[in-house]
Formats: C-alpha cells, sequence, structure tokens
C-alpha cells in the first residue's frame, strides 16, 4: 500500500515549480507551517528526507526528486484515467471547472458557454466562485481546471493563453475634488481612504502595478470583501479604489462614480487563461481556454493570442 497520498503528490509537484517554501504554500493555498507539517508526514511515511531547506528556498533531494517524477505520472494517470472512465461509460459530459480573479468581470462568460454549445456539446463549464482571491492556487490544488487571472503565469507545471488587455483605473464619487483630472497617480491615490476587497496582494494588480514599484501604500484601508461592497462605499463617498473598466462598466452605467485614468499613460494589465500544463492538446480544460480566447479576441479585434 503507497504510503503517500494526494496531498502529498500534489506538495512535490508544487514544490518543483515553486523558487520558495512561501510560494509552494501559496500554490496550495495553504499556510507555511501546514506546508511544513505535510512535507514531514511526507517524510515520515517513507523515512527518507524529500527536500533540503536553503534560507528561504527549497530544493528537493534525489529521494525527493525521484517521487517528483512518480508523482507527475500519477497525476497525469489520473487525468487520464478520468477522461477515459467517462468515454467508456457513455459519460460523453465533460466539466471543466473555471474560476477567476475578482476583477475579471465575467462578461465573456454568455459568449464562450455559447460558443461552446455550438463547437463543443459535449463540454459544462462550472464557474467556481470561491477561489477568487488565489485562482493559481486553486489551479495548483486541482479544485479548478483553467483559472483567469491578471497576469501571465510563469510556472514549468501550467502554461498561460492570453486573452485581452483591459485598463486599471480609479473610482471616484461624482463630485470628488479629483474627479474630474485627467489621471491620476500613486500618490493621489494613496492620500485618500482605499476601499479594497482584499488587502491580500494579488498578482498583476494595483499593489503590485501601482503601489509597490512607487513604495507607496494607502494610509488607511477599508476591507469591503466583495466589489458590490466596494462600489457602495465608493458611491457613498467613504473613500476611492482602483479597479479595471472592464469590471466598473456594469456599477458606472448605475451613476454616482466617476472614472480617472491611472498616470499619464495610462495602466494596463492582461488577462491570461491559465491550464496545467499537459502534452493532450484535446483535453477539455485547453479547448475551454482556447475557445475562451477565440471569443473574447472576436470581441475585442486583436486582443487575444497564444501567451505560451
Amino acid at each position: 500500500m503507497a504510503a503517500l497520498d494526494l496531498r502529498h503528490l500534489l506538495m512535490l509537484e508544487a514544490m518543483a515549480a515553486t523558487p520558495t517554501f512561501a510560494d509552494a504554500a501559496e500554490r496550495l493555498n495553504i499556510t507555511p507551517s501546514a506546508l511544513t507539517h505535510r512535507l514531514r508526514e511526507a517524510e515520515r511515511r517513507l523515512a527518507l528526507p524529500l527536500v533540503a531547506r536553503d534560507g528561504r528556498r527549497a530544493r528537493l533531494t534525489d529521494p525527493g526528486k525521484r517521487m517528483l517524477l512518480a508523482a507527475q505520472r500519477c497525476l497525469a494517470e489520473l487525468e487520464a484515467a478520468e477522461r477515459e472512465a467517462r468515454a467508456t461509460t457513455g459519460a460523453a459530459q465533460q466539466v471543466v471547472r473555471l474560476g477567476g480573479s475578482a476583477l475579471c468581470g465575467y462578461d465573456w462568460l454568455p459568449g464562450l458557454l455559447q460558443h461552446l454549445e455550438r463547437a463543443r456539446p459535449d463540454i459544462d463549464v462550472e464557474v467556481v466562485m470561491d477561489v477568487s482571491l488565489n485562482p493559481t492556487a486553486a489551479l495548483a490544488d486541482r479544485r479548478i481546471d483553467v483559472a483567469v487571472v491578471p497576469t501571465r503565469v510563469k510556472s514549468r507545471s501550467a502554461t498561460s493563453i492570453r486573452l485581452f488587455q483591459d485598463e486599471m483605473i480609479a473610482l471616484l464619487p461624482i463630485g470628488h475634488p479629483k474627479a474630474g483630472r485627467r489621471h491620476l497617480d500613486v500618490a493621489d491615490i494613496a492620500a485618500e481612504v482605499y476601499v479594497a476587497d482584499t488587502v491580500a496582494p494579488e498578482h498583476g494588480r494595483e499593489y503590485e502595478r501601482l503601489f509597490e514599484p512607487a513604495g507607496l501604500r494607502p494610509a488607511r484601508i477599508l476591507r469591503a470583501g466583495h466589489m458590490e461592497a466596494v462600489v457602495a462605499l465608493v458611491r457613498a463617498g467613504l473613500g476611492v479604489t482602483v479597479t479595471t473598466r472592464t469590471s466598473a462598466a456594469p456599477f458606472v452605467a448605475g451613476g454616482g462614480l466617476s472614472v480617472v485614468p491611472l498616470t499619464p499613460a495610462g495602466l494596463f494589465l492582461t488577462w491570461h487563461a491559465v491550464i496545467r500544463l499537459t502534452s493532450d492538446r484535446s483535453a477539455a480544460p485547453r479547448l475551454v481556454a482556447e475557445a475562451l480566447a477565440q471569443v473574447v479576441g472576436s470581441r475585442r479585434p486583436g486582443a487575444a493570442h497564444r501567451g505560451g
């Protein structure tokens, strides 16, 4: 009987794909202490050292590398077996679980479903909403099959397909003294009460793109937890926020809000669909990601192409 279970195989895959122990924990959506406990449990079961710690970095030992190869084969075989089981039992319908970052907007979802209904009626898409704070970790932990995120993910175990470009903007209440400006800089935002859906920095978003390069953070942050709550507080004049034009559009249409560009040149981010790396180009998650690129590309000319 095997000493390790699926949690340990996913742990080895995450540790091989990320540069530090903390990154591996984030990828698995667990705390570093929980990852340490899981690693020690695996090493105790095998009576072998799997990882050598070098400061913040974790390096797989020779036994760890051997177990990683086995883990990768097992995980790939499990996915292949699931596909074959569906085919041999007549369960032709394949369900692809999709999750996106908080600002992805989902305005593309109806078009994606309509496209798949015409082109691949054997594939269903299930939107998983409780992974928005860290979709890439949910992808690594196999809770979803496609992650829609505002940055290209560089990983040996995942590949990114470019979707579309969106503009990051400041959202202010109507009548705010800064609402009439041509653009706002990071200092303008940091001087205001900042309304955020989360205080955990997310790759590709405002903390990484706007605040960190300037070495500034808002002096006061209101954490609202959800985009609707963020907008309600901004509309009421209790603060300002940074979001994207796509996610702000339906709220701006309701009135009471002003949109101001960020920086003289504008601040843009590029959305990607991220899938686990596989040699099977006909796998359903890849087909869904490529269909999404096609759908958004047809709506935003020139916006979608393979990101690799």
